[in-house]
């Protein structure tokens, strides 16, 4: 058995048995012209699978995005080349929750705001909203769930109406980018002016560049509407609007989700469901990986628990400022601004490289 995966999918092999062949392909040069020949392609968002990229399945029998969204990859043409697909849902849930409490404090102790003054309302509650809301209440601050479709699937789920959380005083998304005529809960620019004119002190989106519309967003920025706003994802990524970037509180190149943990955790994530599908035992692997990914799941469970604790021991902005510590967001903000200004070809490989080349954090504080 052949795989052929991206080259910067963290540790993969911990997880494949030495039995199969795994070669490596580097992303920025778009799909091998032997890609076909492989029975399995293991990606990242980076690499489009469409009637375009793809025309052809060849031998390939299974496609994995070992990340928790999959907006690119056409499913549906995969299902008619007969070709199984797999993502890694919920993987950098703990990693964003992070990231958002991190900049919501951050901007707590920049902006001199209470937490007992604000309201934050959640777009998008599946399982990256869940560590969202997870964090959040473990800092104490109120939280307003927004998901109809998720009310529609789930009866025990009780979603906050349009009206509710327009009234919140910070918005921050973590839906799938979804549109069309056949899609009921379309959320491309779901955040739009019809919502930013009832006024904001915050807007977070961490979720899939084009759920906000940041035409929009730096309108009502420019007229007061909106007083701060926090980016990780961009509207035609890896592109991005320097306009956006420079007005932006936080600026980051959809980093969100990239953690030590969340990277092991996608790649394993991704393997299994490979292996399952070609009837491989999952426990043949050629390293200790599993009782580490064990004391992680762990970890993360107790990710909340630890913010909590420490705002027992600690004043606010002490907390604030070792999670900006620990986060790296300073970083990639500091190298996304640097990227303002230069050609497109430029921008794109840098926003790429960036992604791809800067050191993990850890999600454990």
């Amino acid at each position: 058995m052949k795989v052929l995966a991206d080259q910067y999918l963290y540790e993969l092999e911990k997880y494949i048995p030495s039995s199969i062949k795994v070669e490596r392909f580097q992303p920025s040069d778009g799909l091998p012209e032997n890609s076909t020949d492989y029975d399995a392609l293991l990606i990242r968002t980076v690499t489009p699978i469409n009637r375009q990229t793809l025309k052809r399945t060849g031998q390939l029998k299974f496609i994995g995005t070992a990340t928790a969204g999959f907006d690119h990859v056409d499913t549906e043409y995969l299902k008619e080349c007969k070709v199984h697909f797999a993502s890694a849902v919920g993987c950098n849930a703990n990693a964003v929750g992070l990231y958002v409490a991190t900049s919501l404090m951050r901007w707590v102790v920049l902006r001199d705001i209470s937490l007992a003054d604000i309201r934050v309302g959640i777009v998008g509650c599946g399982h990256t909203g869940g560590r969202v809301k997870a964090h959040l209440d473990s800092l104490g601050i109120s939280v307003a769930e927004y998901d109809p479709p998720k009310e529609k699937r789930e009866p025990f789920f009780n979603s906050v109406s349009l009206e509710e959380l327009l009234e919140c005083d910070i918005l921050t998304f973590h839906t799938p980018l979804t549109y069309g005529p056949d899609e009921e809960y379309p959320t491309r620019h779901i955040c739009s002016h019809d919502w930013l004119k009832r006024g904001f002190k915050l807007v977070m989106n961490a979720a899939r560049g084009g759920v906000v519309d940041e035409t929009a967003l730096l309108k009502a920025k420019s007229e007061g509407l909106v007083k701060d706003f926090v980016l990780d994802v961009w509207e035609g990524e890896p592109l991005f609007s320097d306009q956006a970037a420079e007005h932006a509180l936080i600026a980051t190149p959809h980093i969100a989700g990239y953690s030590v943990e969340s990277k092991l955790r996608a790649s394993k994530m991704v393997v299994d469901q490979m292996l399952n599908f070609f009837q491989i035992e999952i426990k043949g692997y050629n390293s200790t990986a599993q009782p580490d990914n064990e004391k992680g799941e762990r970890r993360e469970a107790e990710s909340p628990k630890r913010i909590a604790s420490l705002c027992q021991e600690r004043d606010l902005r002490t907390v604030a400022e070792h999670l900006w510590d620990m986060s790296n967001i300073e970083y990639y903000d500091r190298e996304l601004r640097g990227l303002c200004g230069k050609s497109d070809t430029a921008k794109a490989k840098l926003f790429a490289a960036l992604r791809s080349e800067t050191k993990l954090r850890s999600e454990y504080l």
